[in-house]
């Protein structure tokens, strides 16, 4: 009876151990599977697409007119009227010199302005009566010569104090200091009191007009810039693209890296904004596929097409690598299918299971096409 219970119970113990076939690696016929389950893949097809080769950098927004206002004339600065960071208008007054002396060189010059107009009224009369006494043979043809020489030089000479008359009123005006272009006073030089030399820098000024960006890049990169490059700046969702209309010769000297310039509209950032800049460096239509579809092997790169449930290896040449996508040079042909998720899992002798891809391309997710930025 005890032998009998305990073989009962060897055969429950059995029944509810047992498994489905085919499962722990087996076939419905009880035979092992040959290999590792397949890979679960999406596929892509090779295509023509828009490529380019960009390469990154910041760029510091600038107004294109930054003039910097000095004084005209020399004299010690009585007033300034605007503060740094205040709006202006073009023809603002931003400060007054004094003006005293000028004021007294411009009364001097044009008082000797009315003496030779009175030197000169004397001697046009004079050289009317001798040339009316030679008609009659009262005085010589030299008498008559020399008045007429001394009328020409009394006319030059008013001429000149004419002009050094109009000078002085120039710098007497001039000792007012006005802003040339509508703008924003980036920074002020000088205080009231200050006694300044013509020439001196009073204030600093970003104009309100145009806007330019200002690229500086590094590197290898540098030597390719030309003008008419594409450059797209700003942010996803909020770019705008222009092209580069100035590329320097040479380097900067504090960073070392070539500096560009890109046009921009009017009001598009504040002066001293900093934003994100993509300068494309070369740009052509070509056959690419995915990014992850490219595989780095030993033999060099590769991807695997998909051939049914099995891949073929396939060795590639690549070139431009543009917005998560590779050109492709040499080895696949327009229409062939590569695996992109999963492709770096792959051998030759791989299996694979096809799955629908995500939705949206590789790369960028939520990106906008950039505006075309209008000077």
């Amino acid at each position: 009876m005890r032998l009998f219970t305990l073989c009962a119970l060897v055969m429950v113990l059995t029944a509810c151990s047992g498994k489905p076939a085919g499962e722990n690696g087996t076939d419905k016929g009880g035979g092992r599977k040959k290999g590792p389950p397949p890979v679960t893949v999406t596929v892509a097809p090779a295509a023509e697409r828009p490529l380019a080769q960009t390469v990154r950098a910041y760029a510091e927004i600038e107004a294109r007119d930054t003039p910097q206002v000095a004084a005209e004339v020399g004299g010690r600065v009585l007033s300034v009227e605007v503060q740094a960071g205040q709006s202006v208008r073009a023809g603002q007054v931003l400060a007054r010199l004094d003006a005293a002396t000028l004021s007294d060189t411009r009364v001097a010059a044009e008082a000797e302005v009315a003496r030779l107009v009175a030197l000169l009224a004397d001697q046009t009369a004079k050289t009317r009566r001798d040339e009316a006494l030679r008609a009659q043979g009262f005085v010589s043809e030299a008498a008559v010569t020399s008045s007429r020489a001394q009328q020409a030089a009394l006319e030059k000479q008013l001429a000149a104090a004419q002009a050094t008359a109009a000078s002085r009123r120039r710098d007497t005006a001039r000792a007012t200091v006005v802003a040339p272009v509508s703008g924003v006073i980036e920074t002020r030089e000088v205080q009231p009191g200050d006694v300044v030399s013509t020439g001196r820098v009073l204030f600093r000024l970003q104009g309100a007009g145009a806007r330019r960006a200002r690229i500086a890049v590094g590197g290898s990169a540098a030597d390719r810039l030309a003008p008419g490059m594409t450059v797209v700046l700003g942010e996803d969702g909020a770019q705008v693209r222009t092209r580069l209309e100035e590329v320097r010769a040479t380097l900067d000297t504090a960073s070392r890296a070539r500096i560009a310039y890109a046009s921009l509209p009017a009001g598009f950032a504040l002066a001293g904004t900093t934003l994100p800049a993509e300068v494309r460096l070369a740009e052509r239509t070509g056959l690419a596929i995915p990014a992850l579809a490219v595989v780095e092997r030993p033999a060099g790169r590769v991807v695997y097409l998909a051939r049914g449930e099995r891949v073929e290896e396939r060795k590639v040449s690549t070139g431009l690598e543009s917005d998560g996508y590779v050109e492709i040079l040499a080895g696949l042909k327009a229409g062939e299918r590569v695996v992109v998720d999963g492709a770096g899992f792959l051998s030759p002798s791989s299996r694979i299971r096809l799955v629908a891809p995500p939705g949206g391309k590789p790369g960028r997710k939520g990106a906008s096409a950039p505006q075309e930025a209008r000077a």
